[in-house]
């Protein structure tokens, strides 16, 4: 399965199970945003050994993410938050079996909206998803 990580997984979750059978992926804003030692310390041991990858999608990914957002009235989303909604959906267009793990509840409504799969690390992910006041 293809894995994408939120940062909070480094900076919040020390007990998050990671495999060897899975591919991780990490995007550069979510990189920038682990900052603390200890977690920059989680994020560098898991890179090394897990099957990890840093990367970023396309600006025109982003664009439909943005996209999303505005359809949905999701209005919080940074562009870590962006990053890893577009990166997502480029591996979902690629039919990779894809999960994302984060417990910013923006980033899962976008997700649901987008019949993303998703899970929370700490807390209970959304059950269903929200549309905040946009025609659709």
């Amino acid at each position: 399965m293809h894995v994408i990580l939120d940062s909070a997984v480094f900076i919040n979750a020390t007990s998050f199970s990671f495999s060897k059978k899975d591919i991780y992926y990490v995007t550069l804003s979510c990189d920038a945003e682990v900052k603390e030692n200890l977690a920059r310390l989680r994020l560098e041991a898991a890179s090394h050994e897990y099957d990890f990858h840093f990367q970023d999608p396309c600006m025109a990914t982003i664009a439909v993410v943005r996209s999303l957002a505005n359809k949905y009235g999701v209005k919080r989303l940074s562009s870590a938050d962006e990053s890893v909604i577009g990166l997502a959906l480029e591996l979902v267009e690629r039919k990779e079996k894809v999960k994302v793990f984060t417990d910013d509840y923006s980033i899962q409504n976008a997700l649901k909206w987008a019949k993303v799969p998703f899970s929370g690390i700490q807390q209970k992910g959304i059950k269903k998803a929200k549309s905040f006041g946009t025609k659709r």
